[in-house]
């Protein structure tokens, strides 16, 4: 099940402060919450909320390229979604309150099923990103896909350390899940250009905050530098 007799197979990605050194047989991609709410026209963000997705759909040609790059390498696959039970016994009182707040209940009906909710078209994966059955897919109830999940179980089981995040949107779950996953002690690295928010001016707050402080948060770059390595 572990890769740790592998033999190594070492890269240097430069990023925009610091190289980052990543062993492809001891790395995951993750690739975040590309649901049907979120990142198709028919979802709830761009039917209901009339969200601007321009950034998310042009992001996704990237994000294919880097699945085929991971596939190609043997890297770990593992996609999630935002989703929670029927009857919302796993919402928090918490996000239910801040999802009001925000002008998206948890539940409200939409063109592709209620939102975030598991098993509605929604919450399944946009069909540009299908995953093989040999990659994973897991549902979480939080932004951060460490919490309430088994994620941290199969990565330490498998020699897991390195981690690629890509999806969206870059400054909720993208970025949660990156910060708990640093703090758990996995090296984490951003590719920007395979992420997205529905404001440039959110994706971009997201970048600065794990550029900060001289790269004490993490590590980012493009695709295009990692790919061409």
């Amino acid at each position: 099940m572990g890769r740790s007799n592998h033999k190594s197979a070492q890269i240097l990605v430069p990023t925009y402060q610091h190289s980052f050194s990543l062993d492809l047989n001891q790395s995951a991609l993750l690739v975040i919450d590309m649901q049907n709410a979120f990142c198709n026209l028919e979802g709830f963000c761009g039917s209901e909320l009339k969200a601007d997705l321009s950034a998310v759909r042009t992001m996704i040609p990237r994000l294919q390229r880097m699945v085929a790059w991971a596939r190609e390498h043997g890297l770990l696959i593992i996609y999630t979604r935002e989703s929670h039970l029927p009857d919302l016994s796993d919402v928090t009182p918490s996000k239910k309150q801040r999802y009001i707040n925000a002008g998206y209940p948890i539940g409200s009906p939409s063109k592709m099923g209620r939102f975030l909710i598991r098993g509605e078209p929604g919450t399944q994966l946009i069909k540009e990103l299908q995953p093989l059955e040999t990659e994973l897919q897991i549902d979480k109830p939080a932004q951060s896909v460490f919490v309430s999940t088994n994620l941290e179980i199969i990565l330490r089981q498998r020699h897991i350390n390195h981690l690629l995040f890509t999806g969206v949107t870059t400054e909720c779950c993208v970025l949660g899940s990156y910060r708990q996953a640093s703090d758990l002690g996995f090296y984490c690295l951003l590719l920007e250009d395979c992420c997205a928010a529905l404001t440039p001016g959110e994706h971009q707050a997201a970048i600065d905050v794990l550029l900060g402080e001289n790269g004490a948060l993490g590590w980012v770059t493009s695709s295009d530098k990692l790919l061409a390595v």
